[in-house]
């Protein structure tokens, strides 16, 4: 299992509802917005949004009228962080990985409350999450699993010793020499630098605690006690992790994701059922799913003068809206290999073309 340190570093306390990180998206589209624009609208977003955030389970978070809109600054930054954006020569704009977010919320719309995330939503942010932050975000979900009822104040308190022990195993399990380094200099920094550990805390814990709430994996009601218990979508979603070795451990590899994360997801999150794996459906079947959603991943994403998209962008969107739209559970490893023999569909000859950098491998379509 090749391991990797996964954190979203440097989060604030005040980004707790990812619903926020949609209307980024939404926001921006596929336009370049400058920061001062972009935040001048996602406040009046927010504001617009007021009741209906009165009427989630919790209402912080909340990107208020202050004089430099700090909590909204924040939310940029978690999104740049976390790659669904970036500022490119002064104005903002969505990443690949944002634009499949925005081409899901565009297809399936959001709730009429916002901040109740939809199936979609719920897929794609666990996902997100997992790839970018998943040794903060386990860490605490574990400690929620190990001592249900635990308060806040208990989660932020042990959260150091919970974060050195992870890493310290995690170092021990790997052979990665440079991620070896990586570990051994982020668990001296954690063990040395932070004088006050709660203090670090308080821009670690509450942000995923309330990510795991919107998520629906925390009990609502024990929420607002600040007390967390796994839901039962939280636990079957935590146990059916891969672990590290024979421990109570939990993390996940490239690979994973781009596999085993689909199983889970399809059980757990997706809130359809019955499933059908896309394995048990012959080629006629897989062929007319494919067709019209192939159609239109390469009216979403493709390059403006070039019949080519993203190949890692194509897969992730087609796994959710396979999912989604055809009750058929399949994921971006599985539909790579279907398209790893060339196919002709609707007129079009779909062919992957790799390279060894994946962000630069893409799925071609040409006309025959």
């Amino acid at each position: 299992m090749k391991l990797q340190y996964r954190t979203l570093e440097g989060t604030n306390t005040k980004t707790r509802r990812l619903a926020y990180l949609t209307a980024i998206l939404s926001l921006l589209r596929r336009e370049g917005l400058s920061e001062g624009l972009l935040l001048k609208r996602l406040l009046q977003w927010s504001q617009e949004r007021q009741p209906d955030l009165q009427n989630y389970w919790v209402q912080t978070g909340e990107i208020t009228s202050t004089r430099r809109n700090s909590a909204g600054a924040r939310y940029l930054s978690l999104a740049t962080k976390g790659e669904l954006i970036a500022q490119i020569a002064g104005m903002y704009r969505a990443t690949r990985l944002g634009l499949v977010l925005f081409a899901l919320t565009r297809h399936y719309g959001v709730r009429s409350n916002p901040f109740f995330l939809s199936p979609a939503e719920k897929i794609f942010y666990t996902y997100w999450i997992l790839t970018s932050d998943a040794d903060i975000f386990l860490t605490v979900l574990e400690r929620v699993a190990r001592q249900p009822g635990i308060s806040l104040a208990q989660l932020q308190q042990m959260f150091q010793s919970d974060f050195l022990a992870r890493l310290e195993l995690k170092s021990s399990s790997c052979k990665d020499e440079m991620l070896r380094r990586q570990l051994f200099e982020r668990r001296t920094r954690v063990a040395d630098e932070w004088r006050k550990p709660h203090r670090y805390a308080e821009h670690l814990v509450p942000p995923r605690v309330n990510w795991m709430l919107d998520l629906d994996f925390l009990e609502p009601g024990n929420f607002r006690h600040h007390r967390y218990v796994l839901t039962t979508v939280g636990r079957q979603f935590l146990s059916a992790l891969p672990q590290l070795g024979n421990t109570e451990f939990h993390d996940v590899t490239d690979q994973w994701l781009a596999s085993g994360y689909w199983d889970i997801a399809a059980q757990t999150l997706s809130g359809i059922e019955p499933l059908t794996d896309w394995e048990q459906l012959d080629e006629k079947k897989q062929q007319a799913i494919m067709k019209p959603l192939l159609d239109e991943t390469f009216e979403t994403f493709r390059d403006a003068f070039v019949p080519k998209a993203s190949l890692t962008q194509a897969l992730l969107y087609l796994s959710i809206r396979v999912m989604l739209e055809h009750r058929v559970v399949t994921s971006p490893a599985c539909l790579a290999q279907w398209l790893s023999s060339p196919r002709i569909l609707n007129g079009r000859r779909y062919e992957v073309r790799l390279s060894p950098r994946e962000n630069e491998s893409y799925l071609l379509a040409t006309i025959v």
